[in-house]
């Protein structure tokens, strides 16, 4: 008997790479001087050696896209798994090590920590959200903190300190010393 929300979900997916190949890319001649373009070379065994250094050769998974705009490059590294694709469609950069995931969005950069902690740098600013779920931001103009609860809002500027506390507001004019 066939399920019927199987068959549901699977005419959802959307295609979206239709070939995979692994590549290996040697950045330098057998003279050990750099190519002005990598030597991209297929494996006949379908298997390559990860180098700490990707100065020199690297492995990589070429995957293609059905209207090969959503061409995604897999490099495997030695200690990371970096995907990337070209800007223009959400994410163009995700980067996974043993304790951390990184992806970048336009010129945002969000990192997942091991501890559950999220962090987004931009270029103008960088915010936390810890894992206790209190926020706290830092940009050229303010710091901002809120509680993990909501009860506690601090914001610090060069030359004032506000805060919404369960005990009221408080703002002040900073001691610059």
């Amino acid at each position: 008997m066939t399920d019927p929300a199987a068959s549901t979900v699977r005419s959802r997916i959307r295609t979206v790479w239709d070939r995979a190949q692994l590549l290996i890319a040697f950045h330098r001649d057998p003279a050990r001087k750099l190519r002005p373009e990598p030597f991209l070379w297929p494996p006949k065994d379908a298997t390559a050696g990860l180098r700490p250094d990707a100065d020199d050769q690297e492995a990589f998974i070429h995957l293609r896209g059905r209207d090969r705009s959503d061409d995604v490059q897999l490099k495997l590294r030695s200690d990371r798994i970096i995907a990337r694709r070209d800007p223009g469609k959400g994410w163009s950069g995700v980067e996974i090590d043993d304790c951390m995931v990184r992806v970048l969005v336009g010129n945002v950069w969000i990192e997942v920590g091991p501890d559950g902690t999220v962090t987004r740098r931009a270029d103008d600013s960088t915010t936390y959200l810890e894992g206790d779920g209190s926020i706290i931001r830092f940009s050229e103009d303010a710091e901002i903190m809120v509680s993990s609860d909501g009860s506690s809002i601090t914001r610090r500027t060069a030359d004032r300190i506000e805060g919404l506390t369960p005990d009221g507001v408080v703002s002040r004019g900073r001691r610059l010393e």
